[in-house]
């Protein structure tokens, strides 16, 4: 990379680190938002001193025994990108239905090589 592409990446992360720090988002939420892969997003935090985010710091309650409320979601989620490009997130819950869109992207990926 050119030394100004180099400068230019630069200065485009830090800005879109400084937008994650103001945005109350968990990383991978954030890359979601704005199109980005989870490791590019740590790779340039940990190559520009970043260190790790507010969202993933872990704080000591001060009082051990207090119950804390806590939401359980069920929620989860796969997210599949095929080399095309193409991206599928289905609920990780259901191991036949994974398969089945695995099976179903990979073709589709195929397709596309082929055009």
């Amino acid at each position: 990379m050119g030394g100004k592409q180099r400068e230019s990446a630069v200065a485009l992360w830090r800005s879109r680190l400084a937008k994650f720090r103001k945005s109350n988002l968990s990383v991978a939420e954030f890359c979601r938002q704005e199109g980005l892969s989870n490791p590019s997003f740590y790779q340039w935090r940990k190559r520009l001193g970043e260190g790790a985010a507010r969202s993933e710091q872990v704080q000591t309650p001060v009082k051990t025994s207090a119950l804390v409320p806590v939401k359980v979601s069920s929620s989860l989620f796969v997210e599949i990108e095929f080399p095309n490009g193409i991206r599928m997130r289905v609920p990780a819950g259901n191991p036949e239905v994974l398969r089945c869109v695995i099976l179903a992207g990979n073709e589709l990926s195929q397709e596309a090589i082929r055009c």
